[in-house]
C-alpha cells in the first residue's frame, strides 16, 4: 500500500467514540449497575442458604455419628446412616438447583445488558450532539472539519 492510500483514522475514531449520546450511555450504565446490584443481592441470598444447608449437614452428621456409635447392631447403624445420606443428598440437590437458577439469572442479565449496549442510541434530536462538541477539540480550532460519516450502531459494527 502506498503512502497516498493510507488514511489517518484518528479523527474518525475520536469522533465516533464521542458521538454516542450521553443520555444513552448513562442509561446503559444505570441498567448495568441495576443488574449488578440484583445479581449481588441474589448471590448473597444463595450464599446464606448454602451456609445454612452446610450448617444443617454438619449438625446432622455429628448427630448421626453419635447415634451410630451408640448402636448395638449393624442394622440400626445402617438405618441411621441411610437417613443421614438421604438428607445430605437432598441438601446437595438444593445446592445444585440454586447454582442452576443463579446461572440462568446471570445469563438473563448478560443478555439484557448486551441488548441495551448494542441497541441503536436515540436519534440526535433527542440528545445534544456530543460529536459536534468534541469535533473542535479533536480537529483543532484552525482546521476546517472534514465531513464524517454517521456513526454505525455497535451491533452493525460487530457484524
Amino acid at each position: 500500500m502506498s503512502e497516498d492510500n493510507k488514511q489517518d483514522w484518528t479523527r474518525t475514531i475520536a469522533w465516533q467514540a464521542m458521538a454516542a449520546p450521553p443520555a444513552h450511555t448513562m442509561q446503559c450504565q444505570r441498567e448495568a449497575l441495576q443488574h449488578q446490584l440484583e445479581m449481588f443481592e441474589e448471590a448473597q441470598r444463595k450464599a446464606a442458604a448454602w451456609t445454612k444447608r452446610r450448617q444443617v449437614a454438619l449438625e446432622t452428621g455429628i448427630d448421626a455419628l453419635k447415634r451410630m456409635s451408640a448402636c448395638k447392631d449393624a442394622g440400626s447403624a445402617a438405618a441411621i446412616y441411610g437417613e443421614w445420606v438421604s438428607g445430605s443428598l437432598g441438601r446437595l440437590l438444593e445446592d445444585i438447583n440454586d447454582m442452576h437458577e443463579h446461572a440462568l439469572r446471570v445469563t438473563e442479565h448478560v443478555g439484557k445488558a448486551s441488548q441495551a449496549l448494542f441497541a441503536a442510541p436515540p436519534a440526535e434530536s433527542e440528545t445534544p450532539a456530543a460529536g459536534q462538541q468534541v469535533s473542535a477539540a479533536v480537529i483543532g480550532e484552525n482546521e476546517a472539519p472534514s465531513p464524517q460519516p454517521a456513526p454505525t450502531p455497535m451491533r452493525e459494527a460487530a457484524d
